[in-house]
């Protein structure tokens, strides 16, 4: 079994926030596939095949706790894939690696810490950076109305890319992505450029 987790936090003042790119993909996804989206303590889940789909419950810098809470009930799983947003791209942009450290981000640093293993897979999704807010300010605003065209359209790829990881595996999505990458939907802006600056929950 598959295992994906989108990143974010609970809670209606958080819903539509950059940092909760991860529970937009997937609730998403949910509405595509007409999934019900289901609730336990430490998560919200969805099956889809052989994947099951959680959204943490725990808060971001917390999220590996609800990785172990659905591997002590499923035992094992094949593969891990995370999704969350990446404040050093530019809107528009996205990112998939097979390995790596957290980059600042303590949602994936959490589950980084918890599966005791650098090589979780991960789709990184550009939200960029605020000339005028900090970058923990910046991850909890919200997309602004300009910005969601770009937004809605990638939580489309994204969710076709899902599909082909669930059916085919990482290889496939990685050659996915490799095509996508030399055509990418344009940014609308070309990002601001920075050394990395604090982390962020």
């Amino acid at each position: 079994m598959k295992l994906v987790i989108g990143l974010g936090n609970i809670g209606k003042e958080y819903e539509l926030t950059r940092h909760n790119i991860g529970f937009l993909c997937l609730t998403r996804f949910a509405v595509m596939h007409n999934l019900k989206i289901k609730q336990t303590r430490k998560y919200s889940y969805m099956k889809y095949e052989d994947c099951l789909l959680i959204m943490p419950k725990t808060y971001m810098n917390r999220s590996g706790e609800a990785y172990l809470s659905a591997l002590t009930k499923y035992r094992k799983f094949d593969d891990v894939l995370v999704i969350s947003d990446d404040i050093e791209l530019p809107l528009g942009k996205i990112r998939i690696r097979t390995s790596g450290g957290s980059g600042g981000h303590n949602g994936l640093k959490s589950i980084i810490e918890q599966t005791q293993d650098i090589d979780v897979r991960r789709i990184r999704f550009g939200i960029g950076r605020s000339e005028n807010a900090t970058p923990s300010e910046h991850v909890l605003d919200k997309f602004n109305k300009s910005e969601w065209e770009t937004v809605h359209n990638l939580l489309t790829i994204v969710n076709d890319w899902l599909i082909i990881y669930i059916h085919s595996g990482i290889i496939s999505l990685l050659d996915e992505y490799s095509k996508w990458n030399k055509d990418p939907i344009p940014s609308s802006e070309d990002g601001i450029n920075r050394p990395k600056e604090e982390k962020y929950d």
